[in-house]
């Protein structure tokens, strides 16, 4: 869906499975979307990721080989606009662990209005722990996954984020002060990498991290479901999001956060100018 909240380009995840599977994975949507919504309007923030900050970014694809060649925007050479949210997830005091998420959108990627989010999470450095997700104290500290595949053709794989290891570690008592610092640099870094379910991953861009952005961009409403390219999430977990996604964040404009939301939505609009 787009930022909106509107149906976006996407197909429907999890159609391939089974009825009963479908069925269920609907109930269970709904359900998982309740208990989000529920939290979200207790705690008059977003349910999970409360607490973040957001930077420009730039994502360059060389056209690596090892891009699934069904998805246009990680198969073909070229360099896009985006946006880098990094934000805690259970929003645990700092500097207490947490999961650490990685919310990556690329304006305008398949044409205006039409954009690509990428929702990662801290995750383990192995094949099979790329499902698991890891707490971290430092957004530098272990990779990102979506853990949840995604599609492209035939192709079924995870989208990760690797930091890079000649990116700038600035020393100090708070994550996102040394965030901040890193990317004052201007030689911050993440491979943005793909890995089929059980194998490693694989560089496939490189992320840029540039200038600290507006808190009013806090309000945006990211979502795996805008995509598009021939890049779509996949599966009955996917298909569980789908409907628990646009539930958590309609009770989150309930609890008093609508306008929040409009003003993110003009400030992107404002950033893309």
């Amino acid at each position: 869906m787009t930022a909106g909240g509107r149906p976006g380009p996407a197909s429907a995840a999890g159609d391939a499975a089974p009825a009963p599977g479908r069925v269920a994975a609907d109930v269970a949507g709904v359900a998982i979307g309740a208990i989000l919504a529920g939290v979200g309007f207790v705690r008059r923030a977003k349910p999970v990721h409360p607490n973040g900050v957001t930077y420009r970014a730039r994502l360059s694809v060389p056209g690596a080989t090892a891009a699934p060649a069904a998805s246009t925007l990680l198969s073909t050479p070229g360099e896009h606009d985006a946006i880098v949210r990094f934000s805690r997830s259970l929003g645990l005091p700092r500097p207490l662990p947490d999961l650490l998420g990685m919310s990556i959108r690329v304006i305008d990627a398949y044409g205006p209005d039409r954009h690509q989010d990428l929702l990662l999470v801290t995750s383990g450095r192995r094949p099979v722990l790329h499902h698991v997700f890891l707490p971290a104290r430092d957004v530098q500290q272990r990779p990102y996954s979506s853990a949840i595949p995604y599609a492209a053709g035939d192709r079924r794989f995870v989208v990760g984020a690797l930091p890079d290891p000649a990116a700038p570690r600035p020393p100090g008592d708070d994550a996102f002060g040394r965030l901040a610092r890193a990317a004052a640099t201007g030689r911050l870094t993440f491979g943005l990498a793909v890995a089929a379910v059980p194998g490693p991953f694989s560089r496939v861009a490189t992320i840029h991290v540039l200038e600290a952005l507006p808190d009013t961009l806090e309000g945006l409403r990211f979502s795996p479901f805008n995509s598009g390219g021939g890049l779509r999430p996949s599966g009955l977990l996917n298909r569980m999001r789908r409907t628990a996604y646009p539930m958590s964040q309609r009770a989150w404009a309930a609890a008093g956060h609508g306008e929040a939301q409009r003003q993110a939505d003009v400030a992107l609009r404002t950033l893309r100018r």
